[in-house]
């Protein structure tokens, strides 16, 4: 899936996708909203070069995708993604 999310076209631009996934925040003890994007695209890397604080996205298993309805970024964990592609997701 992630693989996936990386993919570029001819011209070099991410290709949108799909995806819901459930938010988790376990040092708030909150999540579990239920978020779907039907065109989104992965932003940033797993290495942050921010000099504010550094989310580890590769120690922490988070991403960050853009939403193209809201054009917001939200950082979500690969391992709670429910449909991907308009496939269920499954571990």
């Amino acid at each position: 899936m992630l693989t996936t999310m990386q993919m570029r076209s001819q011209d070099g631009q991410l290709i949108p996708f799909s995806i819901t996934f459930v938010t988790a925040d376990l040092k708030q003890g909150s999540g579990g909203k239920r978020i779907t994007y039907k065109e989104a695209v992965l932003v940033g890397n797993a290495i942050s070069k921010s000099d504010q604080r550094n989310p580890d996205h590769f120690a922490n298993y988070t991403r960050n995708l853009m939403g193209f309805e809201t054009n917001e970024i939200r950082k979500f964990h690969p391992l709670l993604v429910d449909t991907f592609n308009g496939k269920t997701v499954t571990l």
